[in-house]
């Protein structure tokens, strides 16, 4: 599950064209508001006082679907069509198909591929709380067996802007999100390009 503990976030802010502030009572609602999103992140990792970062893109869309790339330094794809999970290594020239399941039920891109109903149901909001013009927000699984234990949502002006989340594993994980979108994109976009020589395992 370690390199499962993905996930994403600004220099360049876009809003959610949202009129409320974000607060306890209306955040799962605020984050519903956009449809798909696209971001570049950079994912800093800490555990026992050693750090590791990793740099990549995320699309998602609240029909489930998603496509993770990690570019910098490692060089993998995880993406998703609603039904099974494709993890496509370089470095291994080998792609892995799995049931999809319900791995990203308790894990940061489930704000983005979650319905508000949904987002209800797994999650509290414990607090937010605005310091400096910036928005933090904190939420907790209700599940007992959450591969997150907590998770800080973090807003400039009603502006996205950065993840942090403490996981079973005690990793401190810190996403930084540049250049966002919210238009919309096809869901041929979600699916990876399988080069050729690639050895496919289904699980």
């Amino acid at each position: 599950m370690q390199k499962l503990s993905i996930l994403f976030f600004l220099s360049t802010m876009c809003c959610f064209n949202y009129s409320a502030d974000i607060n306890k009572d209306n955040l799962f609602e605020f984050l519903n508001s956009k449809q798909h999103i696209t971001a570049q992140f950079i994912q800093t990792t800490e555990i026992d006082f050693k750090k590791r970062t990793v740099g990549g893109e995320i699309k998602a869309n609240r029909s489930g679907q998603f496509k993770i790339e990690y570019k910098e330094p490692i060089n993998e794809m995880i993406s998703t069509d609603g039904e099974y999970l494709y993890k496509l290594d370089l470095e291994l020239d080998q792609l892995d198909i799995l049931p999809r399941e319900d791995y990203f039920t308790n894990t940061p891109i489930s704000i983005f591929i979650s319905e508000i109903d949904d987002l209800n149901e797994l999650y509290l909001v414990d607090y937010c709380e605005v310091k400096n013009n910036q928005t933090s927000c904190l939420i907790t699984p209700k599940s007992k067996e959450s591969f997150m234990e907590k998770l800080f949502i973090n807003f400039i002006k009603n502006n996205l802007v950065s993840l942090r989340y403490i996981d079973s594993f005690n990793q401190d994980v810190k996403l930084q999100l540049n250049n966002i979108s919210w238009s919309s994109f096809e869901e041929s976009d979600l699916e990876i390009s399988i080069p050729e020589g690639i050895d496919v395992v289904y699980h």
